[in-house]
């Protein structure tokens, strides 16, 4: 900096305040730009990309203001993005919505280029977002979209967490969306990251569960009393609430550490009045 920049005047304190951040948000954008051209983006990829980033969950009428683009030019690139597991996509109040998945998501799928993507979920960390207010909830309603989210959960799980849950076997509900060899296999992945899962059924329920889901995850089983009259599934994940159906698929997913630590609490509860079945 200049000498001005030491002078006492607070105008002058503020404008040199002002200019290094904007200095530093410049840079910061240039090297996010070089990394995802090393990704393997395009120009007005990177373009849509960081419009979005900074957007949030939005149309794409709105990202293509935002990027100064044709929105014919967003759309098509916006299906390209979504094909490579960059963005998600639902529609809503009669329009597409579209969200950047969080960086993490590209390293996992992206293990060959793992450094480079890592420092990708560093730079973006303060990009995120940055002008909206993004929603809470974020809501799935196809088989194929509730399929993904339940990987990537999983896949993104850290080792030895622990998943709290409500079900009803009796519904099957996995199954409408996963085959059972499917299902099994995001089991013994679970297992193999020592994910632990805390889960309680209905009273008499127990008896319905397959062997083979017992001992192709680590699981802990509860049946409630006979009082609770049960019928969905439910998961608590750290700060998140996920409410789950496979008859019409949909997941529901909500952030918010006081709502999620509200139902953790009836949880805790009911688990310590259920009784293990075996």
């Amino acid at each position: 900096m200049g000498k001005s920049c030491f002078l006492p005047e607070i105008s002058l304190k503020i404008k040199c305040i002002s200019s290094a951040f904007s200095d530093n948000k410049k840079y910061m954008l240039a090297k996010i730009k070089k990394i995802l051209k090393d990704l393997g983006f395009h120009e007005n990829e990177i373009k849509v990309y960081i419009a979005l980033t900074q957007l949030g969950e939005s149309t794409a009428a709105t990202i293509a203001k935002k990027a100064d683009l044709p929105r014919t030019t967003v759309i098509g690139i916006l299906e390209k993005l979504q094909r490579e597991n960059y963005l998600s996509e639902h529609f809503y109040r009669n329009a597409n919505h579209y969200w950047i998945e969080s960086p993490k998501t590209i390293q996992n799928s992206l293990m060959n280029r793992v450094k480079i993507s890592e420092e990708l979920n560093g730079l973006l960390s303060d990009l995120y977002r940055t002008e909206s207010d993004f929603p809470q909830a974020q809501i799935y309603d196809t088989k194929s979209s509730v399929r993904n989210f339940i990987e990537k959960t999983i896949v993104n799980l850290e080792k030895k967490e622990i998943i709290y849950t409500i079900d009803t076997p009796a519904t099957g509900n996995y199954l409408k969306i996963f085959s059972e060899d499917h299902g099994y296999s995001l089991n013994k992945l679970k297992k193999q990251k020592g994910i632990i899962t805390q889960t309680l059924v209905p009273f008499g329920a127990f008896k319905t569960i397959k062997p083979e889901k017992i001992t192709t995850q680590s699981i802990v089983i509860r049946e409630m009393p006979q009082e609770v009259n049960f019928k969905a599934s439910l998961w608590i994940i750290k700060d998140r609430l996920v409410l789950f159906s496979g008859r019409y698929p949909f997941v529901v997913e909500v952030r918010h550490k006081i709502i999620t630590e509200s139902i953790k609490s009836i949880f805790d509860f009911l688990w310590n009045i259920s009784k293990s079945p075996m």
